[in-house]
């Protein structure tokens, strides 16, 4: 993320046309920046802070303060507890219960990480939401109100069920099997109420949007020269 120097791209509405629309109505795109640092992916948490997660809050808080228009999405609590904990001083963690009650900041998912979706125990899943929503309940007094899975390489039939009990109010998704998004982008089909198994009730499922590109991009490639740098 740098030293976001990208924030100034924060302005409350872009106009864009993809190229190829012929409607006279320009397309209205909303830039919010969102964190994304994986805990314990080729460093150790430790060295992470050290290296870049730290500043990472340090400079979002700051550039929030600069413009009433600015957003940003804070995603893994590992990483912000640690800092919330050992490095924002008293200023800055008022300044983040004032953007909070602003909606300026916003906490999505709220776990301790965004976690695997092949691998991990059921168990596991639970408990580091658990502890997240904790923490974010205990110190804030917010509960998050949409899961986030833009990293986790397929989708299990078992996290609508865990998203939808955790009481999220829609989630989103990015990287599933390719054939299936590129069906999903021909047929318009990316926003659908998934439910884990016929079987299942109402209360286990929830609305669910998958993101148009591969990665965390913008939905046009070429809005942006360089690709999903930014």
């Amino acid at each position: 993320m740098g030293q976001l120097s990208w924030l100034p791209l924060l302005a409350p509405l872009l106009l864009l046309r993809p190229p190829g629309v012929q409607s006279a109505d320009p397309i209205q795109a909303f830039v919010v920046p969102h964190s994304h640092m994986d805990v314990g992916w080729v460093y150790t948490v430790q060295e992470s802070m050290q290296a870049y997660a730290a500043n990472v809050y340090t400079s979002v808080v700051e550039e929030l303060a600069r413009g009433q228009q600015r957003r940003f999405i804070a995603v893994e609590q590992e990483f912000f507890r640690l800092w919330w904990d050992g490095v924002a001083s008293d200023q800055q963690k008022h300044q983040v219960r004032q953007l909070l009650e602003e909606g300026r900041l916003e906490f999505v998912i709220g776990g301790q990480v965004m976690h695997d979706e092949a691998v991990t125990h059921l168990d596991d899943q639970i408990l580091q939401l658990t502890e997240g929503h904790g923490f974010l309940y205990e110190t804030f007094g917010i509960r998050p109100q949409f899961s986030w899975h833009v990293d986790p390489f397929g989708a299990s039939a078992t996290t609508p069920t865990l998203f939808a009990l955790a009481g999220f109010n829609a989630h989103l998704g990015s990287r599933i099997d390719y054939d299936l998004k590129a069906a999903m982008q021909e047929a318009r089909g990316l926003q659908f109420v998934w439910r884990g198994s016929p079987s299942l009730s109402e209360q286990q499922e929830i609305f669910t949007h998958i993101m148009d590109q591969y990665s965390y991009c913008t939905p046009v490639p070429r809005l942006l020269p360089r690709g999903c740098t930014v």
